[in-house]
């Protein structure tokens, strides 16, 4: 028993075969591990990300908008004054574009970002609608056709789209 054991710490073909296993084995591991800890990475990004997006579309549905009044002021400068209360259970409620249309639905004219201010006449300094708060904005320089009916459609920061119909 002992000569056998030997003559195989005297083979080098053996040793060799043993440590390039050893080191492949250890590669291996080692891209497994990269590999992984790249994977994992990648899970907790998307996981974040479809978080966030899920976010922005409950908050999309919880916003809601409350047409007050509209009102067509048929002297100069004709303008179109909207009053508005954020109904729903989100605030920050911004609103990016105003869009009037006639009865045909042809678009009568468009206006992005218009000013928020307060019932008192002071502008609203973050330019958003809380929870419950009620504010308004005026459109100048519209030209509408008296006893005409038209809609009002505002597009919030989150994509809602809220409609009202006036009479001028």
């Amino acid at each position: 028993m002992g000569f056998k054991l030997r003559n195989l710490l005297r083979c080098r073909r053996g040793v060799s075969a043993v440590v390039s296993n050893v080191i492949l084995t250890g590669a291996v591991i080692a891209v497994a591990l990269f590999v992984f800890n790249w994977m994992q990475y990648r899970a907790s990004n998307y996981n974040t990300e479809i978080g966030v997006a899920i976010n922005s579309d409950v908050n999309k549905l919880k916003e809601r908008v409350a047409f007050e009044y509209v009102f067509y002021n048929r002297t100069t400068p004709y303008n179109v004054s909207a009053y508005l209360m954020n109904s729903g259970t989100v605030g920050n409620v911004t609103v990016q574009a105003v869009y009037i249309r006639d009865s045909t639905n042809a678009l009568v004219m468009t206006s992005t970002n218009p000013t928020l201010k307060f019932f008192n006449d002071t502008t609203m300094p973050k330019q958003y609608l809380d929870i419950s708060q009620e504010g308004y904005f005026q459109i100048t320089s519209v030209s509408l056709v008296a006893d005409s009916s038209y809609t009002i459609q505002i597009v919030t920061g989150r994509g809602s789209i809220f409609v009202n119909t006036f009479k001028a």
